[in-house]
């Protein structure tokens, strides 16, 4: 089994890499930055990323059919709030494109000229050049993002139904276990045990 892939567990980092982020002005500087607000800000999973054209983002709520949901009888669309500092982002870093644009673009262009999305590979290789840039140690992935952003709603709110719900998770412990707070907890236990200043034993 590989090692598990984990939210980044302090906000001061996750605010250091925004920061870092911000500050790229190149095409692909842009796109990270805005892949990278996205998706700590709405937990969507990656399929749902790339489905975002920059008009969803200019508002101040968001209607979508989940991807992964698309295909069941009781999918749903469901409508989210666009946090403040995400649609000032995309109001900065989009200044001057139609709200019919993909968010993040690809370099390539479609027959009639227009600009891709990017593929989930190439949200794989920018996900990692993100770590590469701001010094991420930790193994990285397309689920970072949402995986970080659900760690930290449920250290504000301790509500994990909710994440439950959202994150389309059969159980309370999935989810956990998937944010990363199943081995938070193992570590206190450890930490915690009642042998564990037990210390007098001749070694």
């Amino acid at each position: 089994m590989g090692v598990r892939m984990e939210p980044i567990r302090d906000l001061d980092r996750v605010h250091d890499i925004t920061v870092t982020l911000s500050k790229l002005t190149d095409t692909r500087g842009r796109r990270m930055f805005l892949m990278w607000m996205a998706g700590i800000n709405l937990g969507l999973r990656i399929s749902d990323l790339l489905e975002l054209r920059v008009g969803d983002l200019r508002q101040s709520a968001y209607t979508f059919l989940p991807k992964k949901q698309a295909h069941k009888k009781a999918a749903r669309k469901i409508t989210i709030p666009i946090p403040p500092a995400l649609r000032k982002a995309v109001r900065i870093r989009c200044e001057g494109m139609d709200d019919s644009e993909w968010l993040l673009q690809s370099m390539r262009h479609t027959p009639g000229g227009n600009r891709q999305a990017i593929s989930r590979q190439q949200a794989h290789n920018d996900i990692h050049e993100i770590a590469r840039i701001c010094g991420i140690t930790q193994r990285v992935g397309c689920h970072t993002m949402r995986k970080t952003f659900g760690y930290h709603y449920y250290q504000k709110t301790k509500d994990v139904a909710l994440l439950q719900e959202w994150f389309y998770h059969s159980s309370p412990a999935t989810t956990l276990i998937y944010i990363g707070v199943s081995l938070d907890n193992f570590r206190e236990m450890v930490k915690d045990s009642p042998f564990a200043d037990m210390d007098d034993v001749a070694l």
